[in-house]
This record gives structure tokens, C-alpha cells and sequence, in this order.
């Protein structure tokens, strides 16, 4: 035998040696093709050699009373338990299949061959793929991290209810870290085992505070007295308030550090300033006067008044500033409201004749109406109205109240007369109103009725109603002169007459009209069923009258100089008659 041929049998030998491990590799491959390889469970459970489809009726049958497990979170020495199942826990069948199927499968062919001979030798052990509700898992963290959050706390002072002051230790903060705790509650659901999670907090240092200073300063103010006064009157702050007003705050040290500085609260001090301003505050009441005409002399009916207004913001600077000085009284700044009208200067009001007066008549009125224009023209007797003034009707008659001494009687409501408080308060603004009218004053705002009312007629179209506070009556003093005002309520003739006083100007009043446009008749009676009368018995409580538009002119001059040139229009609704028809038996 040659030397050659005795070569090629270890040759042979070699290369079949060689060829053994690269066939297994193929031979281990084309009978794992589609399966498991060998060594892959979860949790425990063999899957090696099963197809997915075989691997997830296993896992299925296997895990199929998986009812959740036990989750306690613990903090400290406090612990919170919750099931897998409160938060959806369960298990993705097909999923874990086919995870288990991907071991050996993924990265390069050593990588495969790698993992493929753990598997086989050491064995891979997987947890299950558990899908749960996110959601409601955070929920569940995030109610606990409400519970155990806390904010830091620096060092400090606070204020005991015994007024004494009390240290304040530093405290760290505490945050719950919900995404790194909602992670490990994930593994322990994944491993279908009950365990504990441990809270995943974040630590937020506290300042460590000087508050030497503050203490000190602090303890001074609460030993303090303050009175403050006014007229005559004196009001102690009690030491409870000033300790309301003590707040306390950092501020950087000359060192680096952090020390606590006293703070007066400003908007407590004016909170309670303004408490004392309410006995304080008042305004200055006008004098009010009757004239005599035959001597010329005003007598006071009303004597004026100063009025008084503190400024609040001035006395939270003076009452900061005296606690801080130690200073035990605070004379409040006020300011002295002078009235626009007093007694001293009457006889500078130039107050010398009669320069406008208008009368209407209310009789037949009910006593109700008749009184309610009695209490209402009370209230512009003696008023007077300074130079370039606006009189406003519904400022000086006040509150239409029963408390007021109204009474109930027929007033225009809507589309009808009804009974309501102060019905004849428009007989004394209409009567006002045509007392400025010839007295040649600027009018500023008038209304008319929604219907003829014929109380005021005639002239027609020189009424003026009123409705607080929506609609009022205003004209201004547009003299050099003070204007006075008085009324007069003659019961027995039935008229209500505004006299006005003051010096005569030289003024002279035109009026053109009325004019009469757009007549539209009234419709035909309207019949209305009563339960509250009789059944026969008919009642006539509206009368019938035509609507039309009246246009009223007034030309007011001085000389030749025309001063005003006005149009006063009204629209008055058609009103037709309303009766009542009894419907009650018996």
C-alpha cells in the first residue's frame, strides 16, 4: 500500500468527526421546524417540542383557574393589599406560546445555536405574558400615593392658639414614584405568585431655616397693644388679630444660608380696617330749607352734616408701622366729606324768588294713591340743587317700600293697571318734570307712560313715569344759581304743586303743541272670568282710550340767545277696556 492511500483513511475519518456537528445542527433543526425547542418552559411547564397551537391549549388548560394573586404594598410599617384582579390581570395565552416559540429563533445563526443549547442544557424558564388595565393599576398607586406624599417642610415658626410660639422641624418631602412602582407590580403579576412591592419614593431634602430673628420680633408683636381711634372713639385690636397678621417667610442670609423673616399682612390689616370703617364712614347730609317769599328768609327744615371717610390704605400703612415701632395708639386718617349745601352759608345760595311752578291734579284718587304722593313728595321738600347739578328723581325718593310708608294702590304694570306698592309716585315725577320744564332747565332723561294716564291730562304728553332703578327722571341746574325745591299737597282741591326758588335768570319757556300723529284706535272690550265675584256681576276695572304719538316742542331763551331746543316724544299704546265677569256660585 502506497503512503497515499494509507493517508485518506484518517483523513476520512477527520472530516466525518468534523461534519457530526454541523449534521446534528441541521438534523436538531429540520425536527424542531415549527415547534418548541427543547428546555423552553413557563413557569415551570414544559413546552419543548409543541407547536405554538400545542402550546397554548397546554398553557391554557393549565392556567385556566387563574384567579389573580395578592399584591401588598408596603411603606414603612403601613400596608395597602390588592388582587392581580383588581386590576384586570390575565393571561395572553397566545402570546406567551408565542414567546416560548421565539427562544432559539431571533439575532445571528451562533446567537440561535446559543440560546438553542442553554435551553437544551440548562433550560429556559419563562414568566407568562399577563395583560392587565393600566389604567385602573394607576388609579390604584396613585390613591395610595395621595396617602403617603407629603410636601417638605423647612424648618420655621408657627403661632400656637395660646398665642405662644412653637419650633417647627424640618421634614423631608416624600413622592411616590407611581411608573417604577406600576413596573414591579407588573413582574410580581407576571410571575402569578402573591408577593410584596416595595413603594418606589423620591426624597425632597427640607431647608434647615435660621429663625432666631423672627422669633424674637414675632414674640415682641405678639406682646403688643394697639388701639386706634377716631372722634372720640377708640377700637383694641385684640392680640389674637395682630397674631392673624404675623406671617412668616424665607429669605437668603448673608451666610448662604436660609433665615425667616416677619410679614405683616396688609390684606388682613385692611380686612379689618375696613370692619371699623363701617362705623367711621358716613355721608355728608345736605341742609334743607323752607322759604318765605314775602321776607326772603330761609329757614333750616334739615340741618347739613359733615360727612367722614377713613382711607384705608393710608391707616394699613400707619398701623403696620406702629406695631413694628412698638407704639400702642394709631390716629385713623379720615377724610371730612364738607356737604354741598350747609346751613352756615345759606344766605349764600341766592335763593330770592319763585322762577318755575307746575300743579296736577289727583282728584278722585284713593286714599292709598293719596298718601303715596304725600310720603313721596315729602322727600323733594326743601331739596336744593347746587349750580351744574344733575337732579335725579329716583336718588332722592329712595326705596318705594311698605317700610317706607307706602301702600298698595293702582300702578301700570305690562299691559294693565294692577294693585302694587306706590302707585301715584308718577303723579310727583311728572309734576316735577313740568316744573323743570317751564323753569327752562336742561332735561337730561324723561319717559313717557305706555298709555294715557288721565291724571296728567291735560297737557298731553308732558307726563314723566318712573321705575327704579331702571328708569328715572333727571334734569340738570344749568344756572350759576342754587335751585331750591319745594313741594305742597293740597287734599282738598286734589293738586300736588313743585315750586321752584332761586334767582331768576331771565329765562324765558316757548312750548309748541302737542302735536298729534298716528292715531290707532282702541279694540273692543275684553271680558275676563273673576272666581273671586259673584256669577251676574260684571266690573269695569280698565276704561278705553286711543293710542297716539305726541310731539311736544320747548324753545328756552336768555334774551335772543336760545339756550335749549327740545322734542319730547311719546307713544301711547291703544287701551281697551277690560271688564270682569263673576264666575263664583253661591
Amino acid at each position: 500500500m502506497s503512503i497515499r492511500k494509507w493517508l485518506l483513511i484518517p483523513l476520512a475519518i477527520l472530516f466525518v468527526l468534523a461534519s457530526l456537528p454541523t449534521l446534528s445542527f441541521l438534523l436538531y433543526q429540520a425536527a424542531f421546524a415549527g415547534r418548541i425547542y427543547l428546555g423552553v418552559k413557563v413557569l415551570g411547564l414544559n413546552l419543548g417540542g409543541l407547536t405554538i397551537p400545542e402550546a397554548e391549549t397546554l398553557l391554557r388548560n393549565e392556567f385556566i383557574n387563574y384567579k389573580g394573586c395578592s399584591i401588598v404594598i408596603s411603606y414603612g410599617n403601613r400596608h395597602w393589599e390588592l388582587s392581580s384582579g383588581e386590576v384586570g390581570a390575565t393571561v395572553d395565552y397566545r402570546a406567551t406560546a408565542f414567546m416560548a416559540y421565539s427562544i432559539g429563533r431571533q439575532g445571528s445563526w451562533w446567537k440561535q445555536l446559543l440560546c438553542q443549547g442553554t435551553a437544551l442544557v440548562r433550560g429556559v424558564n419563562l414568566l407568562p405574558v399577563v395583560t392587565f388595565d393600566r389604567g385602573r393599576a394607576l388609579s390604584l398607586l396613585s390613591r395610595i400615593a395621595r396617602e403617603v406624599n407629603t410636601p417638605a417642610q423647612d424648618g420655621g415658626l408657627s403661632i400656637r392658639v395660646d398665642l405662644s410660639l412653637e419650633e417647627v422641624q424640618p421634614r423631608d418631602g416624600v413622592e411616590v414614584d407611581v411608573e417604577a412602582t406600576l413596573r414591579q407590580v407588573e413582574e410580581l403579576i407576571a410571575s402569578m405568585q402573591p408577593g410584596e412591592v416595595k413603594l418606589v419614593v423620591n426624597t425632597f431634602p427640607a431647608a434647615i431655616v435660621d429663625t432666631s430673628k423672627a422669633k424674637e420680633q414675632a414674640e415682641k408683636l405678639l406682646k403688643s397693644r394697639l388701639i386706634l381711634r377716631f372722634g372720640g372713639k377708640m377700637w383694641a385690636v385684640e392680640p389674637a388679630i395682630i397674631a392673624s397678621w404675623i406671617k412668616f417667610s424665607q429669605v437668603p442670609a448673608q451666610d448662604g444660608h436660609i433665615a425667616l423673616e416677619v410679614k405683616l399682612d396688609e390684606g388682613g390689616i385692611k380686612d379689618f380696617l375696613q370692619g371699623i370703617a363701617a362705623f367711621i364712614d358716613r355721608e355728608p347730609l345736605d341742609a334743607r330749607f323752607d322759604f318765605d317769599p314775602a321776607t326772603g328768609s330761609l329757614t333750616p327744615i334739615i340741618y347739613s352734616r359733615k360727612g367722614y371717610k377713613l382711607k384705608v390704605e393710608e391707616a394699613v400703612s400707619l398701623v403696620k408701622q406702629a406695631l413694628l415701632e412698638d407704639r400702642e395708639y394709631v390716629d385713623l386718617p379720615v377724610e371730612v366729606l364738607e356737604p354741598k349745601v350747609s346751613v352756615e352759608k345759606a344766605y349764600e345760595l341766592g335763593i330770592r324768588e319763585l322762577v318755575s311752578k307746575a300743579t296736577t291734579s289727583f282728584k278722585g284718587s284713593s286714599a292709598a294713591r293719596v298718601k303715596n304722593i304725600k310720603r313721596a313728595a315729602a322727600q323733594f321738600h326743601g331739596l336744593v340743587i347746587p349750580p351744574g347739578e344733575i337732579f335725579s328723581f329716583n336718588r332722592y325718593l329712595g326705596k318705594v317700600t311698605a317700610a317706607n310708608g307706602y301702600e298698595d294702590s293702582l300702578i301700570i304694570w305690562g299691559d294693565r293697571t294692577r294693585i302694587g306698592i306706590g302707585g301715584g309716585v308718577c303723579q310727583v315725577s311728572t309734576t316735577a318734570f313740568r316744573a323743570a320744564f317751564w323753569g327752562g332747565y336742561e332735561i337730561i332723561e324723561r319717559h313717557a307712560h305706555g298709555y294715557r294716564v288721565h291724571w296728567y291730562e291735560p297737557p298731553l304728553g308732558l307726563d314723566a313715569t318712573v321705575y327704579a332703578p331702571m328708569v328715572d327722571f333727571k334734569f340738570r341746574n344749568d344756572t350759576p344759581y342754587y335751585l331750591l325745591i319745594e313741594t305742597e299737597v293740597d287734599e282738598k282741591r286734589g293738586t300736588l304743586t313743585f315750586y321752584f326758588y332761586s334767582t331768576p335768570t331771565g329765562r324765558t319757556v316757548e312750548m309748541q303743541g302737542p302735536f298729534l300723529s298716528n292715531h290707532v284706535p282702541h279694540g273692543p272690550p275684553e271680558y275676563r272670568e273673576d272666581p273671586t265675584l259673584p256669577k251676574g256681576v260684571v266690573k269695569q276695572v280698565e276704561w278705553a282710550v286711543d293710542g297716539v304719538d305726541v310731539e311736544v316742542r320747548r324753545i328756552v331763551k336768555e334774551g335772543d340767545r336760545v339756550v335749549h331746543r327740545d322734542v319730547f316724544f311719546s307713544r301711547y299704546k291703544p287701551w281697551n277696556a277690560v271688564y270682569l265677569v263673576g264666575t263664583r256660585e253661591g
